[in-house]
């Protein structure tokens, strides 16, 4: 098979296929946060490789890889001759090997382009409330619940809509009264600090004013980008953000 549309692996997928993961959790000021990522779960994988290319002309294979972890190799026919990728994961605490076959899997079909897009997406803040489908663990120990956030439209397929925010029957993260204060926040504490400062998003390390200045009509309507806007700002001037005060006054 000599005429694969390489670039339609590459297509966005729907939201039912992606997953997510707490990468980072903890506690501030008493309240927890959780940073998670999102992946494309392996079922879906395998459908787009059945749909592009055709169950006939993929295949994988599996080596024990170092550390105890899983290699996967991913193969697709390219003009008679077999091409394969390979990148490897670590067992899962969880699911032990076989999360270690999926882990190893996912990774290799990023480098064949599917799901690679997923990476350039900013740290996103999961919805941290009582009433969340998922559980959690911080790491000073506490357990919580919580929902993925939603994706961006401009990584969903055309015609689709950013799911609806989940319903949170209790207390959640960060209420719009809370982006208004971290709004707050960066206007008087922003300009204190240094212009060497620096901020991490999008995976980049980014001068802290200059991102600020750029990407300010963002950070108004986005509470994952204030939020890391203010933990930034709070890293360089040694002063916490304390939403209740602005709520007492």
């Amino acid at each position: 098979m000599s005429d694969i549309n390489f670039k339609a692996l590459q297509d966005f997928f729907e939201t039912d296929a992606i997953e997510w993961r707490i990468q980072l959790a903890g506690e501030k000021h008493g309240r927890v946060w959780a940073i998670c990522v999102p992946y494309v779960t392996n079922r879906a994988i395998q459908v787009r490789l059945d749909e592009v290319v055709g169950p006939e002309n993929w295949r994988n294979e599996f080596r024990p890889g170092p550390d105890g972890g899983v290699m996967c190799g991913l193969s697709i026919r390219v003009g008679g001759e077999w091409v394969t990728k390979w990148d490897g994961a670590e067992n899962t605490d969880v699911e032990g090997v076989k999360g270690g076959l999926s882990g190893a899997m996912k990774r290799a079909a990023v480098q064949w382009g599917i799901g690679r897009y997923l990476y350039a997406l900013d740290e996103t803040f999961a919805h941290v409330h009582d009433n969340g489908r998922f559980r959690g663990k911080t790491r000073e120990g506490s357990s919580f619940r919580w929902d993925p956030p939603q994706l961006p439209r401009e990584v969903l397929p055309e015609g689709v809509a950013p799911a609806p925010e989940p319903a949170a029957a209790g207390p959640v993260l960060m209420p719009g009264g809370e982006h208004e204060a971290m709004l707050d926040f960066v206007r008087t504490v922003g300009p204190r600090v240094d212009d060497a400062a620096e901020i991490r998003i999008q995976r980049r390390v980014r001068n802290l004013k200059e991102f600020v200045r750029e990407n300010w009509p963002a950070i108004k309507e986005q509470p994952r980008i204030a939020r890391a806007v203010v933990e930034a700002i709070e890293a360089a001037t040694g002063t916490a953000f304390q939403p209740e005060q602005r709520r007492a006054a």
